[in-house]
């Protein structure tokens, strides 16, 4: 597995990363790992759940379905 050495971590932003691995019980590489793994985002998107989601959210404010003619009009509308 590759290894990566960080130099120059300013103390404050150190001290940051052991108090949240000490609070979630994680070493501080542990830490670290973890908030990279988040931050690149290796989710894998559920299109279902994502479609309900948005499904829930038109219903909540009302919206049309987005239908071909809808789309179409709003591509050819004049523009100023």
């Amino acid at each position: 597995m590759p290894a990566i050495t960080l130099k120059n971590i300013p103390a404050d932003l150190y001290d940051e990363i052991k108090k949240n691995a000490d609070i979630n019980f994680r070493s501080i590489n542990g830490e670290i790992l973890f908030r990279l793994k988040k931050s690149i985002g290796h989710k894998k998107t559920n299109p279902e759940l994502l479609i309900s989601k948005i499904e829930a959210i038109q219903a909540k404010i009302k919206a049309p379905d987005l239908t071909d003619e809808i789309l179409y009009e709003a591509k050819n509308m004049e523009r100023p």
